[in-house]
């Protein structure tokens, strides 16, 4: 028993439920994450509110600029911070341990995923100075998980990269400062948002780039429609693709199945397949929307430590959220120099003109008329060739 009558029991349940609500659990928590930092219960009521409604997506055009979690907005974090303070002064002066035990959280029971024998082979993934690795696999297999586990694995082999990621929710993105001074959380919602962040250090030819790396989560989901978005998907994967490369950045996406995966993300990557929680196949290549080439299986795959809300649906945009334009904001000279990349590479592969259209934004007889002026040589084959040497 405490000096103030707190049992040992209150105070691990103090830290422990600080834990839960910063996702650290076995459990997704239905508290928000400001649950112990108020007493004040009109302030704790406004912040719910402001936690339950936010969604700079869908509410606010140039959503570039906000972070991903209301927890993150400025007026949130200065609020939570002062009540933190008042919360920890009059622990101090009450002699509320509870309170303390609470701010300060239970490290033990954050997942510890050292020793493991899944992170060796985890760890072979994410090798090199610019991996590309497309986690695949069934609703519940742990996709998020297993790219948030590339992530942390990543970071501790790179201490000094920089995470950008559409999931909102994800705690470890890295703040960093753009062109006009604004500090931004990471949060990437759209292609443009992504360019941007690559492009902050400056040519890559004329400037020493930070280690980043881009999470990205569903970008695949619209494109098993027919519809516009779909089409875009399919078609401006693989110059997203050419663009982190160009930028030595590092990429995680997260797709649904083999067929949304454009050929430009499996030619310079690897395919995880999440085939359960704890189990994954590792495989080079797809064909006829299959996984072929397994190199390897993994099992007994732990948990991430990293945070994120897993019942969160990321959203992803080719154009600027402010824009009302249908014109996704891909450079024209990449979106060529890709599709014929991927011309070439599918008619190398017996693909017909019409197959290989579905990942090139032009028609099936355009494709045959760039394959011709491909074998004749000239422009189109240096556009493969400017693609290659970025890509290698």
């Amino acid at each position: 028993m405490g000096e103030d009558g707190t049992d040992e029991q209150d105070l691990y349940t103090a830290a422990q439920y600080r834990e839960h609500v910063e996702r650290q659990g076995h459990r997704d928590p239905d508290a928000f994450s400001h649950a112990g930092v108020t007493s004040d219960p009109e302030l704790s009521r406004f912040l719910s509110v402001v936690e339950a409604e936010y969604d700079p997506v869908a509410e606010c055009a140039g959503a570039e600029q906000l972070p991903g979690q209301a927890r993150d907005l400025e007026a949130v974090e200065r609020i939570r911070r002062m009540e933190a303070t008042d919360e920890g002064r009059r622990g101090l002066y009450d002699g509320s341990t509870a309170t303390l035990k609470y701010q300060t959280g239970d490290v033990g029971q954050q997942a510890d995923v050292s020793g493991l024998k899944a992170i060796q082979d985890i760890d072979e993934l994410i090798d090199g100075p610019a991996p590309v690795v497309v986690v695949i696999g069934e609703m519940g297999a742990g996709k998020s998980n297993f790219a948030s586990l590339l992530g942390q694995r990543f970071m501790h082999k790179n201490p000094a990269a920089l995470v950008g990621t559409n999931i909102r929710s994800l705690r470890e993105k890295a703040s960093w400062t753009d062109e006009r001074g604004r500090e931004r959380d990471g949060f990437l919602p759209s292609f443009p948002a992504l360019k941007e962040w690559l492009q902050q250090d400056g040519n890559p030819l004329e400037h020493d780039q930070t280690p980043k790396l881009a999470i990205l989560d569903e970008l695949s989901s619209k494109a098993s429609g027919s519809g516009k978005d779909g089409q875009l998907t399919r078609k401006l994967m693989g110059p997203l693709v050419f663009k982190v490369r160009k930028y030595g950045g590092a990429l995680i996406v997260i797709a649904h199945d083999e067929s949304s995966i454009h050929p430009m993300l499996w030619r310079v990557g690897v395919i995880v397949k999440k085939v359960s929680q704890k189990r994954a196949v590792v495989a080079d290549r797809i064909t006829s929307g299959q996984i072929r080439d397994v190199q390897t299986e993994i099992d007994g795959i732990p948990p991430t430590d990293w945070r994120y809300n897993d019942k969160e649906a990321s959203g992803w945009s080719w154009r600027e959220t402010s824009s009302e334009g249908d014109e996704p904001a891909v450079a024209e000279d990449d979106i060529k120099r890709v599709s014929m990349w991927t011309i070439a590479q599918g008619m190398e592969a017996g693909k017909s003109p019409r197959a290989i259209a579905e990942n090139v934004p032009y028609s099936h007889q355009t494709v045959r008329n760039w394959w011709e002026e491909y074998q004749n040589g000239g422009e189109k084959r240096e556009w493969v060739s400017d693609v290659q040497a970025a890509i290698a």
